[in-house]
């Protein structure tokens, strides 16, 4: 009863590569071509391949398969021939997946390239020629490194748009004399899983910032800040710590990450214990 499965399954294999040398056997250049195309489904073949598996020149190879896809039954995917066919069945299995997706994560604006790309165990040429043509006949948007459903992104609830605001508007409100992202978290009425990832998608459209793993700022504060330091620039082309400390109303727990962020952002440059003013 065991082998019963298997057995079954080996005939049907067997049955299909019969199949498969009885179509080859009477089939001309281009045919031959087509079936062992075909056979390979989703996977495709390369055009190296194509060369090993008939024995012929690339060039002839080439003449073919452009015939196949003027006749629509092959689409190029990069160095990948691919069937039409099995190229709209496995777009529609990466739009199914995306919808799924959706569905279970509607705080989540959408689903990383390479995450969608395993579940789908596509061949990378393959999955990006997909990509390329659903964004191009708006099925889908790229962003990033993100996939969504055209149209489609996070979606919230009252008690999660809320719970948003209130994230916001306490960084906000707070300049750069920020609480710390635990007690804000902490004081929302919704779970630990939904704020986080509001908290996440706040700081994926940059909202928020995110210097430290407790210490996070309204862009307007940094913004501000920016302009506070160039401003200082006329006044004297460095600054430390000190300094930097009063003019922006910092503790030196905060100066530190905000000075390295300004680093970062090309405002300021550091010079032994010294930021030159850029």
């Amino acid at each position: 009863m065991l082998d019963a499965f298997p057995i079954r399954h080996r005939a049907k294999e067997a049955s299909g590569t019969a199949e498969f040398l009885t179509k080859l056997k009477g089939a001309d250049a281009v045919e031959a071509l087509a079936l062992r195309i075909e056979r390979r489904g989703a996977d495709g073949l390369t055009r190296a391949d194509a060369v090993k598996e008939l024995g012929r020149t690339p060039a002839s190879i080439e003449k073919d398969a452009a015939k196949l896809v003027e006749a629509g039954r092959v689409l190029f995917a990069g160095d990948f021939m691919v069937p039409k066919s099995a190229a709209l069945a496995a777009a529609k299995e990466l739009l199914a997946v995306l919808e799924h997706f959706h569905r279970a994560n509607p705080l989540v604006p959408g689903i990383v390239k390479e995450a969608l790309r395993e579940k789908l165990g596509m061949k990378e040429a393959v999955f990006s020629f997909l990509l390329g043509q659903l964004n191009s006949g708006k099925r889908i948007e790229l962003q990033g490194e993100q996939v969504r459903l055209a149209g489609r992104g996070v979606t919230m609830n009252a008690e999660e748009e809320r719970a948003r605001k209130t994230i916001e508007q306490a960084f906000s409100s707070a300049g750069l004399k920020v609480p710390l992202l635990k007690e804000v978290l902490s004081s929302l009425s919704i779970d630990r899983a939904r704020s986080q990832k509001i908290m996440t998608l706040l700081l994926r459209e940059g909202v928020l910032v995110k210097l430290a793993d407790e210490l996070v700022f309204h862009r307007t504060a940094l913004d501000q800040l920016r302009r506070m330091v160039v401003a200082e620039k006329s006044r004297t082309p460095k600054i430390d710590v000190a300094r930097f400390k009063d003019l922006a109303g910092v503790t030196r727990k905060h100066a530190i990450p905000l000075l390295e962020y300004l680093d970062r952002e090309r405002v300021t440059r550091r010079v032994g214990d010294l930021r030159e003013i850029l």
